[in-house]
């Protein structure tokens, strides 16, 4: 449910026209893509723990496509490949945090069976 939340937040923060988006989120854009598609990976992740590769590239799929609607379907946004490139960032980045996180929590467990 909070995967899903997400992406519908993350479409139309990237599909509403620039000059609507809340102050709130005027810092560095290409942070801001990074950033938020960690923090998808991870929601993705945790909710379907078993299909990790379906999130990972479902995600980096989803960031081109956004990239592409930004261009075609908005008149003040335009698709841009650094932008795709750092949601492909992110998303490496929450893989990687997920993994450690897992593995981390397997460590814990085994050493409370002990």
């Amino acid at each position: 449910m909070v995967f899903c939340i997400g992406l519908t937040m993350t479409t139309v923060l990237l599909l509403m026209p620039s000059y609507v988006v809340p102050k709130a989120f005027d810092f560095y854009d290409k942070a801001q893509h990074g950033l938020m598609f960690v923090t998808l990976t991870m929601a993705g992740l945790l909710a379907y723990p078993k299909h990790v590769k379906t999130v990972v590239w479902g995600l980096v799929f989803y960031g081109g496509l956004m990239e592409v609607l930004q261009s075609l379907l908005t008149t003040t946004r335009h698709g841009d490949w650094f932008d795709w490139l750092a949601d492909s960032v992110g998303v490496a980045m929450g893989l990687g945090t997920y993994l450690l996180s897992q593995k981390l929590v397997n460590i814990a467990i085994n050493k409370i069976a002990v």
